[in-house]
């Protein structure tokens, strides 16, 4: 007597048309991805390490200050005494524009605070210290 088997006795074929969107998919999530890479190393400083820092996910404009005392506001550079009037404009038009100050870490602690002193004075709210993780 012979036994017979309930299920089909067929091979199981592989779907290619599921594979090809995944692939598709992950393509478009990794171009999608880069282009919101923004690493801010325009200027090369070296900067303090901080546990606590984390990447911002917002567009800041960056105040840049270098240990030979050269200041850039994004990539622009600038004269310290011109800081001030350019952060009151900023604020000015945009009221909720988010600042980053990075410095190098060999650059004197009252250039920092003079930094943030101008912009919590001309009325910037979201102020933040660029750091690298340890």
């Amino acid at each position: 007597m012979k036994r017979r088997s309930k299920g089909i006795d067929k091979e199981p074929d592989i779907m290619i048309i599921p594979m090809i969107d995944i692939v598709f998919f992950l393509l478009v999530f990794f171009m999608m991805s880069t282009l919101y890479m923004n690493t801010e190393q325009q200027i090369p400083l070296s900067l303090p390490k901080a546990s606590s820092s984390s990447a911002k996910t917002i567009e800041p404009i960056t105040i840049s200050l270098t240990s030979t005392h050269k200041m850039y506001l994004n990539e622009r550079e600038i004269n310290p005494n011109d800081l001030s009037n350019e952060i009151k404009a900023i604020v000015n038009k945009m009221p909720e524009q988010a600042f980053v100050v990075r410095a190098s870490k060999d650059v004197v602690y009252n250039d920092v605070i003079e930094i943030l002193d101008d912009l919590k004075v001309n009325g910037a709210r979201f102020v933040s210290v660029a750091t690298e993780r340890k």
